[in-house]
């Protein structure tokens, strides 16, 4: 952890998930004490906590990392977890007098020109209802800090890549294929087409940015800002991600890319975060794209 920590637990919501895992995993290498509501591999349904209930999760810790919330579902369960339960973990953290730091989504931007590398002062404009939740979410905690109410950062976070990411992602459907595949020898795997360009960040990075902020949050000097891009600052195509794979793998069979294409590919074409504010703060990722891919084909390790 960068910087002068929290020395009291930090609680983590969304222990049990993708990027919840990589936070608790950060926060133990680094020596630090860690809380999380129920037990530490499950997804409990932080929504419907009560006020008294969210004061006893947040008394007496260093501060909170949220990285809970929804990709897909109906818009009133995209609004639960991705606005109601930070509206609430931020309400509490006022209370307490704790800070909170909450992984946001690049997805907020919508569609950007190509070349341009989206920066938090840029307009959000989300194109689908998860990215449209997500922006809910920032502007809550925006109003909170600018209120006065809580000391608070979103970090909107791009395409995230490592170990235990879900197979009804792309990376994650495309190491089980390409595994798949390399195992039984098959001649070719399909794939939508695979020309949008993304920015993949580490989510062991990710997670570290986390630990950093919250860090920063903590300590004296200037005001951190309300909103921090998290990525690798680098667009490339989604073909390196299958094609990174399976060289990994050792895998040499054909990859097709005429398969149906995912809808957002084709409304965002183009992505990559602009990092003045994360390097500005001090921190730097760790770890090469290669990494990342390797990270991405291990088996998860349990809870």
């Amino acid at each position: 952890m960068t910087g002068e920590g929290p020395v009291r637990p930090v609680v983590v919501l969304g222990a049990g998930g993708f990027l919840g895992r990589h936070v608790v995993a950060a926060l133990r290498g680094a020596g630090q004490a860690v809380r999380v509501p129920g037990p530490p591999a499950a997804r409990p349904d932080l929504t419907g906590l009560d006020r008294a209930a969210w004061d006893d999760l947040l008394r007496g810790s260093g501060g909170v990392i949220n990285a809970a919330g929804r990709t897909a579902g109906s818009e009133a369960e995209l609004e639960a977890a991705n606005v109601h339960l930070l509206s609430a973990a931020l309400d509490a953290a006022g209370r307490v007098g704790v800070p909170l730091v909450t992984f946001a989504s690049a997805a907020e931007y919508g569609r950007t020109e190509d070349g341009h590398a989206a920066h938090e002062t840029d307009e959000a404009r989300p194109l689908a209802p998860y990215g449209q939740s997500k922006l809910r979410g920032t502007q809550a905690l925006q109003r909170a800090v600018q209120a006065g109410q809580v000391r608070a950062a979103a970090l909107r976070l791009t395409n995230p890549l490592g170990e235990g990411i879900g197979e009804g992602t792309l990376p994650g459907r495309a190491a089980r294929e390409l595994r798949q595949a390399a195992r039984l020898g098959l001649p070719s795997v399909r794939f939508g087409p695979l020309g949008a360009r993304r920015d993949f960040v580490d989510a062991r990075d990710a997670a570290r940015a986390a630990l950093h902020l919250l860090a920063q949050l903590h300590a004296e000097g200037p005001t951190l800002p309300d909103v921090i891009n998290v990525g690798s600052g680098e667009a490339r195509p989604v073909r390196d991600l299958v094609t990174g794979l399976a060289a990994q793998l050792g895998y040499h069979g054909e990859l097709l890319e005429d398969a149906p294409g995912s809808p957002r590919s084709g409304d965002v074409p183009y992505q990559r975060a602009d990092l003045t504010r994360l390097h500005a703060s001090g921190f730097r990722g760790r770890h090469s794209f290669g990494d990342s891919l390797r990270a991405l084909l291990q088996e998860p390790a349990p809870a």
